[in-house]
């Protein structure tokens, strides 16, 4: 599948009755040719509408995109490094906080404005599915850095200091 493919895909599931954690987890997956016979979008219910519909917490679609991130990229054993996982998380939780201007589902719904039938949240779900499709996309060795560039850059910064370039990403880093 490609980012349009999990887009119409998230869509789908959320008008087809899913919440927006359960739609984004689902259609991330299935983007990632997982089955669903080998998952269930149970494991992000808790966390639709902020957590609980409380509203309160985390925008339901970004949490359900970090439980699909775990799933296929997470640790196994407590020895295992967790660079990887933790990088691309940040990266899109960064490239949510741009465009979204906050992570908090109560200020998310407040800035996206009245909507009818739930349409602004099935399009940001939808958008949420495609950040993550995409970041699982990148190779392991460009994932994102803090500031949303990807390592790559950053290592290079790192190796260079005197030849430090600007981020991409405009963080000025």
């Amino acid at each position: 599948m490609n980012r349009e493919q999990v887009e119409q895909r998230a869509e789908e599931l959320f008008q087809g009755g899913l919440h927006c954690a359960e739609a984004v987890l689902a259609a991330v997956l299935e983007g990632q040719g997982v089955t669903a016979s080998d998952y269930s979008p149970r494991a992000a219910s808790a966390f639709g509408g902020g957590v609980g519909r409380s509203k309160k917490a985390l925008c339901g679609a970004l949490s359900g995109g970090l439980i699909a991130l775990g799933v296929l990229q997470g640790r196994d054993a407590p020895d295992e490094k967790w660079d990887a996982v933790a990088s691309a998380a940040e990266a899109v939780r960064s490239r949510f906080e741009a465009g979204y201007g906050c992570t908090t589902c109560s200020e998310v719904l407040e800035r996206l404005g009245p909507q009818e039938g739930m349409g602004k949240c099935i399009r940001l779900a939808a958008n949420t599915a495609g950040l993550f499709h995409e970041a699982l996309a990148m190779p392991a060795d460009a994932g994102a850095a803090a500031c949303g560039c990807t390592a790559r850059q950053a290592a290079a910064q790192q190796a260079k200091p005197s030849a430090r370039q600007q981020c991409s990403c405009g963080c000025g880093g």
